[in-house]
């Protein structure tokens, strides 16, 4: 399938800043790895196939910046957000 090296093309990802409140650094890097990511940097970085996610400690949670294609973006945050619900 041809499609797997489109999804690898990091500089066509859009990005999307969002807060979670309550979230730890551990909690975000687990959730992510739920929804199918690698580990590239512990409590910091977490890839997947046509996605990224960078994790950085705010004041009262977290703050992850989301890196997909437009088609997988929305559903990647929707996916994390249930997570991040379910606690």
């Amino acid at each position: 399938d041809g499609r797997y090296g489109e999804y690898e093309k990091a500089d066509s990802y859009t990005q999307e800043v969002m807060e979670f409140p309550g979230v730890t650094l551990q909690q975000a890097e687990t959730y992510l790895k739920r929804l199918g990511g690698g580990v590239e940097e512990k409590l910091k970085r977490v890839e997947g196939i046509g996605w990224k996610a960078e994790i950085d400690s705010v004041a009262d949670g977290v703050q992850v910046t989301f890196f997909a294609h437009d088609e997988l973006l929305d559903d990647l945050i929707r996916r994390f957000e249930e997570w991040v619900e379910r606690g």
